[in-house]
């Protein structure tokens, strides 16, 4: 009888679900598995620190719409567990994979135990060890499944390290085996609640449209595109939506944050508004007024039966997968008349030109920069195929807000659960999931201190991605929200850190930027360097429209 190890059942599995690329760090429960990938044709990128690896594959999931793959060791899954919690906001199918020690040892002192599955089910959507060596297929099927199923999100398998050395009957083996590709099946809405929701669109005066992550899951751009156009309903995007219709298009407002859009704030005018996998979230003040009319009629489309209804009656509620649903309202879109919304769009279209104008007025060739100077800048160097990640407080929410994105998966920002520092290995992640594509990273001066060792590992992949770092000597957002909310900072002041110096010791090319004329300069010189490079600018602390929002929310608590 012929035999196979539990690494080369899991080697097929993911080959099975058209993994090729892993990340992770080496440690001495995967030993056998890494020793096994090693000689397959997979894209194996090592990192610096676990949650590194979690956060590129994060990134890399979302930009390329498949499930992407960690593995770490026992100590290195604990490491895993944050950007975890992080991939379950950012809505990102990863398939976090430990090992861990001999299952017989397990329960009495094994090396290095803990509870890998207890910990990791609170910030995934499924967590489970494999019981056997021979059922190790049908548990990577099941995580696959389960991670892109639904509204998307990370999951984990543990599987000790005497079944990956295993050997297994081939025919043991073969009841578990894939026989076909595991993914479910895209899940269509039913037929009436859509011709609902368009009878509403189709009767409102003032309908927007707001797209979240889970439209950027599963929704065609094209298909959307084609709806907007049909309906002549306003757009805005944001998270792994943004710009599934581009910036530029008529019916596309921009981004969809309402700090950073002064024309998304006018949701509040709007009559009937559509939540196309955007969550009713603290970001919609929960779905209340505000930021929402009082009388709004609220559509939600989503593919988890828990957000249908969350935090407010909506009018009208569609489960399913966005991609099929957007599919079936374009259709039968088509057999309604629609009407042109033209003071509608003017409107919105007014508000977004006049927050653009105020924004680049603050452009000015001065110093101490100003971020939006930086803003200004960047934007000779970057295109549409450019990949930009934002990652940290004040400076980059200026950079957010206008930079316009005409193409979708070229976006990435902190994700609503706040936990900073993504940035570096999200841009990674990207580099690696775009090839050919140039890769920008504007990141705070606080947030490049979690993750800047990851510069190491850009350098060793030939990962040519270029980080912009605002060096102001403080964590940005909460040092002015405390300036204004208690009229002094507490454990938010930084060092002016020569962010360029630790970069060039990595192996990276560096740029020190102190007065306006050096950045546009220095800047070429970094976008022209075959490799990764930095160019630490140091910058005005300037107040963000973000944190001016949030100490406007605190007063107005209190008043």
């Amino acid at each position: 009888m012929a035999k196979v190890t539990g690494s080369d059942l899991l080697i097929k599995a993911l080959k099975a679900e058209g993994v090729d690329t892993v990340f992770g760090i080496a440690g001495d429960h995967i030993l056998d598995m890494l020793d096994k990938m090693h000689d397959e044709d997979f894209r194996m990128v090592d990192f610096r620190h676990e949650s590194g690896a979690v956060h590129a594959a994060d990134s890399y999931s979302r930009i390329l719409r498949r499930g992407a793959v960690t593995l770490s060791t026992t100590p290195g899954h604990a490491n895993a567990v944050p950007a975890l919690a992080n991939a379950i906001h950012s809505e990102a199918p990863v398939i976090n994979i430990s090992g861990s020690a001999d299952s017989p040892n397990l329960g009495r002192g094994a090396m290095q135990e803990f509870d890998q599955v207890g910990v990791a089910a609170p910030v995934t959507k499924g967590a489970w060890q494999v019981p056997s060596p021979e059922r190790i297929p049908e548990y990577v099927a099941l995580a696959f499944r389960t991670a892109l199923s639904g509204r998307q999100g990370p999951v984990h398998l543990t599987i000790p390290h005497d079944f990956q050395a295993a050997e297994v009957d081939d025919a043991a083996a073969a009841r578990y085996a894939p026989r076909e590709h595991s993914l479910p099946q895209k899940v269509a809405g039913d037929s009436t609640q859509v011709e609902r929701a368009l009878q509403l669109l189709n009767r409102a005066e003032r309908p927007l449209i707001m797209a979240g992550s889970s439209a950027g899951a599963t929704a065609d751009p094209e298909t959307v595109q084609e709806f907007v156009e049909q309906t002549h309903i306003p757009f805005v995007s944001e998270d792994s939506a943004r710009a599934l219709i581009p910036d530029s298009h008529e019916y596309s407002i921009g981004l969809g944050y309402l700090p950073l859009n002064r024309a998304a704030q006018k949701v509040g005018e709007a009559d009937v508004v559509l939540m196309l996998g955007k969550r009713l979230d603290y970001t919609l003040g929960f779905g209340g007024s505000p930021p929402f009319a009082q009388n709004a009629k609220v559509i939600v489309i989503d593919p988890s039966p828990a957000e249908i209804g969350r935090a407010r009656t909506v009018e009208v509620g569609i489960l399913g997968d966005l991609g099929p649903v957007v599919s079936q309202m374009s259709d039968a879109a088509k057999k309604l008349d629609w009407t042109r919304r033209d003071d509608w769009l003017a409107s919105l279209r007014a508000e977004h030109d006049s927050w653009m104008a105020e924004l680049y007025e603050l452009a000015s060739a001065a110093d101490p920069i100003h971020p939006m100077f930086i803003s200004e800048t960047l934007q000779k160097f970057i295109d549409s195929d450019t990949h930009i990640t934002y990652d940290g407080g004040d400076y980059c929410h200026f950079l957010r807000a206008s930079i316009k994105r005409d193409k979708p998966f070229r976006f990435h920002n902190v994700s609503s659960f706040g936990m900073i520092g993504v940035g570096l290995p999200y841009a990674l992640g990207a580099q690696v999931a775009l090839p050919d594509e140039r890769v920008v990273l504007a990141v705070g001066d606080g947030s490049f201190g979690f993750n800047g060792m990851e510069i190491d590992t850009m350098v060793r992949h030939n990962l040519p991605v270029k980080m912009i770092v605002g060096n102001n000597s403080i964590w940005g957002i909460d040092w002015q929200i405390q300036k204004g909310l208690y009229g002094r900072p507490v454990w938010t002041d930084l060092l002016p850190t020569r962010y360029d110096q630790v970069a060039q010791g990595l192996g990276a090319h560096s740029e020190h930027v102190t007065s306006f004329e050096q950045l546009e300069p220095a800047m070429k010189r970094a976008f022209d360097y075959n490799g990764p490079a930095l160019v630490n600018v140091e910058i005005a602390q300037i107040i963000s429209p973000v944190a001016e929002a949030a100490i406007s929310r605190k007063l107005g608590s209190h008043g």
